[in-house]
């Protein structure tokens, strides 16, 4: 960052001296195409480029001849026309009056650019108008051009407007010069509109001195920087704006000796105004001729927020070093294709590479062959990503041993988003790698050790012992024992309510089977019944577990909580029983809730079943309702939550209370305290992932013996989004004539009933097992009005690329998804159904999206019954 700043310094330093020294020589030439070539060649000397050019404006009014030039082929300065126009950059400036930027020719599609720019290899430009005599017609072009893509400064603009105006001055004095011999006059006037031009350089000071130091012109800018009008300076010593420690060292006569010596004096330090206050300038003085000696030209320019931004970032970078130097991980700086452009003296010392080795991909030398092309491909994701991560091993200089790296780095961004470096650290994971390593083995063992069930009990018992002692070992080291822990208890939990699930359906379906051979068709009834009733349990499991992971599928709708609450008291009043009182405390607010109003009917009835159970003795149930705002203190134990506007609807009982180790429990999934059989430990997981879901925060209150609160605060919103619940859907109806849909499962106990459904719903109804049996399929019918598939299919090929593929030969054939799983990555305003489904649901789905395609209707080029929507 010290480099930059003292690089926009230099820039500006330099910019300053190009005003100068073009002004001195437009006074000295009278030749207008060498002051315009000097123009040139100090503009692109001042902006670091060595192409430039003057434009002037022809007097129809729609060409610009290149009247002057550095840096062109022979037969462009001089000769070349460019046609104005909407269509270029030249004419875009000339019409709107501004100065126009192309950072990058290449990327951009707002301009047209002649061949003769294209073919000297300019990737940037900027074309600033120079003023004419009539303000209505300007004399033409200033164009600055870049070999490289460049994004100019505000003080590169304001610098070429400066510029654009000196020599429009320029100009105008040539012209009005040549009519001297006719009329003095002009050249009075002339001059008059030269010092007019330097008036209207307002962030300019400028002003002349006499050869005795006395201020002997003031320009307005020198007014609007300094303070003091002309008329208080004038015949004034020119150290008034001078320090008194300048003054007394001289400095004024030393300044104008050293450019009367060198021709320029260039400086920056601190100056006076006229209140007293001190501002950091940056001006240069030179000395004028006329037939001698006849005074100093100063120009002055204000850089005191410059300054402090200087010393800001300097102070910014030394406390960035400081920090870096001071941890002990590996700390880099890099641009955006991974080219280092520093590494702390951390990653110097292990890695051996000096700073000049690490720069640019330098650094990947320091890392194993191996693992190089995941680190470039890591870039290269992160430029879309915003995030890099990566994990590597890194050779160490000491014994050239490679051990594992983790790397992570963020993005530095301007002010209009654009990343102008990354901010990364290497940390020594190697131990950690090491010990999951070492706990990978350690399992594999123990599964061989119980598949061959070894006759040594005393020995496999030892091994176990081993094995447990070097895994809780790792998973210590690792802080993993509470996350496994975890797992163990979804996964039993998950083994033994399915399991139950399981058998309750294989049993209904034997007894089901056997009724229908003995013809007793009733009974089987029955026992169906309860298969499917078993059905639906798993599918309410699944639905709780997605609930509590946040990958649940919601239909968010705009709720009027007190509306929902007070529709629901009598429900809860009769489940609650006679010994405990239901209190409601409303808050009758204005605001509502965006959420699944279902899921939030089903998390504010869990919540009060909790709190019947935990009151066997009877007590009071209340239900509030509340408007709250929840600072960053409040949800600090809540990952992702967003300080804000929120509704609270709580559930507050006076039961039995909780200690401290259940509340942290008490939302993890299968966590229970009731008795075997009496609770799945599902409810609060249920509740606190569907609350998280819908950007809101679970707020928990307990002590034992008092009772128990539960808040769900869910952003607020105006009520009066909120609608109606729509009509129940009819019945499905029946298919249209010769209506074909494709059906893709790889699950027959999927693809069959559904199949069979939409056949007695009349629909011409073709299955597939997997994407290229569909495809093979498609390539023997001439009509396809809808593709089902599934999202996760066998063989290579997804449900996603399947659609695509289709989509290829059947142009906009619409697309119903089918999922078990809400977490899979699919196009916005993607049809999806979710498994499990009803079959009148899944065929009313289907209806709608054919209403909406319309019927097929064939194409006259090819055969009756042709697909329009087929690309052959």
């Amino acid at each position: 960052m010290t480099e930059v700043v003292t690089t926009r310094e230099a820039e500006l330093l330099r910019q300053q001296n190009v005003l100068a020294r073009f002004g001195e020589r437009a006074l000295k030439s009278g030749d207008l195409d060498e002051i315009l070539y000097e123009a040139c060649c100090l503009a692109g000397d001042a902006l670091g480029t060595d192409l430039a050019k003057v434009m002037e404006l022809q007097d129809d009014g729609f060409n610009l001849r290149i009247r002057a030039g550095v840096g062109w082929q022979p037969g462009v300065v001089g000769e070349v026309t460019v046609k104005v126009d909407d269509g270029s950059s030249e004419g875009h400036a000339l019409q709107n009056g501004q100065p126009v930027i192309s950072a990058n020719i290449d990327t951009e599609d707002r301009f047209e650019y002649a061949a003769f720019i294209k073919d000297a290899g300019v990737k940037a430009l900027v074309n600033v108008i120079i003023i004419g005599r009539d303000n209505d017609r300007p004399y033409g072009i200033l164009q600055v051009d870049s070999r490289q893509p460049r994004e100019f400064s505000e003080n590169d603009i304001n610098f070429l407007r400066s510029y654009a105006n000196l020599i429009a001055a320029a100009v105008e004095r040539l012209r009005i010069s040549a009519e001297a011999v006719r009329s003095q006059a002009s050249l009075r006037q002339s001059e008059q509109r030269y010092r007019a031009i330097v008036e209207s350089a307002t962030d300019y000071a400028i002003f002349t001195l006499d050869l005795n130091g006395r201020i002997s012109g003031w320009n307005h800018g020198a007014a609007a920087v300094l303070g003091w009008k002309a008329a208080e300076v004038l015949e004034q010593p020119a150290d008034l704006i001078f320090t008194p420690e300048d003054r007394a060292a001289g400095q004024p006569e030393i300044d104008m000796r050293k450019a009367l010596s060198t021709g320029r004096a260039a400086d920056e330090r601190w100056y006076v105004k006229r209140d007293g206050t001190l501002f950091w300038g940056s001006g240069q003085l030179t000395p004028l001729f006329d037939n001698g000696l006849t005074g100093y030209l100063k120009i002055l320019r204000d850089h005191t927020e410059q300054r402090v931004t200087a010393e800001r970032l300097r102070a910014s970078e030394e406390r960035f070093r400081s920090l870096a130097e001071g941890i002990p991980q590996l700390v880099w700086r890099s641009r955006s294709a991974g080219e280092c452009t520093w590494g702390s003296p951390q990653w110097i010392a292990y890695t051996g590479l000096s700073e000049a080795q690490s720069l640019d991909l330098g650094w990947l030398d320091a890392l194993h062959p191996d693992d190089r092309v995941a680190t470039v491909a890591a870039w290269a994701e992160a430029e879309t990503s915003g995030a890099f991560a990566v994990d590597y091993r890194v050779r160490r200089a000491a014994d050239g041993v490679y051990r594992w790296f983790q790397s992570r780095a963020t993005p530095v961004c301007d002010g209009v988003g654009h990343i102008m470096e990354w901010l990364g650290t290497a940390t020594d994971i190697d131990d950690q790698v090491r010990i999951r390593e070492t706990l990978a083995r350690g399992r594999e063992e123990l599964e061989r050790l119980v598949v061959a069930r070894t006759s040594d009990l005393a020995l496999a018992l030892e091994s176990l012992r081993a094995e447990a002692a070097e895994r809780g070992h790792a998973e210590e080291a690792l802080c993993q024992s509470q996350k496994m822990e975890a797992i163990g208890q979804l996964t039993g939990g998950i083994a033994h309510d399915f399991n139950n699930m399981l058998q309750g359906i294989a049993g209904s379906v034997e007894i089901a089977r056997r009724r229908i051979g003995e013809a007793r068709a009733a009974d089987a009834i029955r026992f169906l019944d309860t298969t499917r009733a078993a059905v639906d349990r798993a599918a309410a499991l699944t639905h709780r577990l997605l609930a509590f992971a946040r990958r649940q599928r919601l239909d968010p709708r705009p709720v009027d909580p007190d509306g929902l609450v007070a529709g629901m008291a009598e429900l809860i009043r009769r489940t609650m029983g006679p010994g405990i009182r239901v209190e409601l405390n409303l808050r009758d607010g204005a605001w509502g809730v965006l959420c699944d109003p279902n899921e939030l009917e089903s998390a504010l009835l869990n919540l009060c079943i909790n709190a019947r159970d935990a009151m066997p003795e009877g007590g009071k149930l209340t239900i509030g309702t509340d408007d709250a705002h929840l600072f960053a203190v409040d949800i600090a134990a809540q990952e992702e939550a967003t300080p804000g506007e929120f509704v609270a609807i709580s559930v507050a009982d006076t039961g039995e209370g909780m200690p401290p180790e259940v509340m942290a429990r008490v939302f993890e999934p299968f966590f229970t305290t009731k008795p075997l059989g009496q609770g799945t430990g599902l409810g609060l997981s249920q509740v606190y992932g569907f609350v998280r879901q819908s950007s809101g925060v679970v707020q928990l209150e307990s002590t034992p013996r008092q009772g128990t609160t539960v808040r769900l605060c869910l952003p607020r919103q105006d009520n009066t989004a909120i609608a109606a619940e729509p009509a129940p859907l009819p019945a499905p109806e029946q298919a249209r004539l010769g209506e074909t849909v494709l059906l893709v499962d790889d699950e027959a106990g999927v693809r069959e009933p559904a199949s069979e459904h939409l056949r007695e719903l009349g629909y011409q109804v073709l299955e597939a097992a997997d994407g290229f049996t569909a495809l093979h399929i498609l390539n023997s019918i001439s009509r396809l009005d809808l593709l089902i598939t599934d999202v996760r299919l066998p063989n290579g090929m997804n449900g996603r690329q399947l659609a695509e593929a289709v989509r290829q030969q059947w142009s906009g054939v619409p697309v119903l998804f089918i999922t078990g799983y809400a977490g899979t990555t699919l196009p916005s305003a993607t049809e999806v159904i979710r498994k499990p489904f009803d079959l009148d649901a899944f065929a009313r789905r289907i209806q709608s999206i054919l209403a909406r395609t319309g019927a097929p209707v064939p194409e006259t080029s090819h055969v009756s019954g042709a697909n329009p929507h087929r690309r052959d």
